[in-house]
């Protein structure tokens, strides 16, 4: 029982993905091949590693906020933080699979089996 506790302790002070965490908050520019030029702002981060904020894309002057499901008749994406990946379940169908390196925020979006593009970002 105490061991439970210790490890329970734990993990409140040390939540899950901490350590990289901080480095996701702010503004990235890039751009996602096939779509474009795109904005992701990251206000904050969920002690679950759940983000917050929206994506920006100059495709449409599209702009879909985070919550707690990508939803397309909401227009809500869905992102989290686990350790240096960032995965993002996109609105409007695809995801998105990053790592973080620096200040850079690069990998994939991918739709289905037809459709995997570039996704880069750069921390501004």
């Amino acid at each position: 029982m105490q061991l439970r506790r210790f490890f329970l302790a734990a993990a409140c002070l040390f939540p899950f993905g901490s350590q990289a965490q901080p480095a996701f908050i702010g503004q990235w520019q890039g751009e996602v091949e096939g779509i474009g030029k795109a904005r992701l702002i990251i206000t904050a981060i969920k002690a679950d590693g759940q983000i917050e904020g929206r994506m920006e894309f100059d495709l449409l002057s599209f702009v879909s906020t985070f919550a707690d499901k990508a939803d397309s008749a909401e227009n809500t994406n869905y992102g989290v933080v686990s350790g240096t990946a960032l995965r993002i379940d996109s609105a409007l169908g695809g995801k998105y699979d990053l790592v973080l390196n620096g200040t850079q925020l690069s990998g994939t979006y991918s739709r289905g089996t037809s459709l995997r593009s570039q996704a880069n970002f750069k921390k501004i």
